[in-house]
């Protein structure tokens, strides 16, 4: 087992992602847009959320994330974000896609960063934090699927708006930006 600083930060793990998560949330949004854009973007973040409120009330595991990104976290996780929006809207199909939208992050931050795999058990990850350069050649196709998958859901006339391709646009430039500043800030810590 690797030891860590119990700081809230795994080795590479700890800097921050929006793009690829959001590009999720809103491909899932493109899938099936009954369900809230905000409700998926939260379901994109949650491990993160869930991270935060620990670290910020002082919960830090020997493992950091090991309470809100290892399998078992996440699956905790995307249960209750399922049943959540299953509760609200009795829609079966949608709460699995929420259910599935939560453990997705993972599948994101075991490629960009080193993250427990369950309490106790092995770091995995490719870290790619390390290496922005091939971090946004990783992410960008991300983006860029989240999105095609939403603008085809878009009425016709608006799949290649201004709008639409804006969004593509600010989605990789803030990855872009994100890709510098951990270029420029290998340090850079969330908690």
């Amino acid at each position: 087992m690797v030891a860590l600083p119990n700081d809230c930060t795994a080795p590479g793990g700890g800097k921050p992602l929006l793009t690829g998560h959001i590009a999720v949330a809103i491909g899932a949004h493109g899938l099936r847009r009954s369900i809230p854009l905000w409700f998926l973007i939260l379901a994109a973040q949650l491990p993160d959320w869930a991270d935060a409120v620990l670290c910020t009330a002082g919960v830090r595991p020997a493992i950091p994330g090991a309470y809100s990104h290892s399998f078992v976290a996440a699956g905790v996780l995307a249960i209750a974000a399922a049943f959540s929006f299953f509760v609200l809207a009795r829609d079966p199909a949608g709460a699995l896609l929420v259910g599935l939208v939560v453990v997705s992050h993972l599948l994101g931050d075991y490629l960009t960063g080193i993250k427990p795999t369950w309490p106790g058990g092995p770091l995995v990850g490719l870290s790619l934090y390390e290496r922005p350069a091939l971090d946004f050649l990783v992410e960008a196709p991300v983006i860029v699927a989240g999105w095609l998958l939403y603008r085809r859901s878009l009425p016709a006339l608006s799949r290649n708006s201004r709008y639409s391709m804006a969004l593509l646009a600010v989605l990789l430039v803030i990855q872009a930006a994100a890709d510098i500043v951990l270029a420029l800030t290998p340090t850079l810590t969330k908690c």
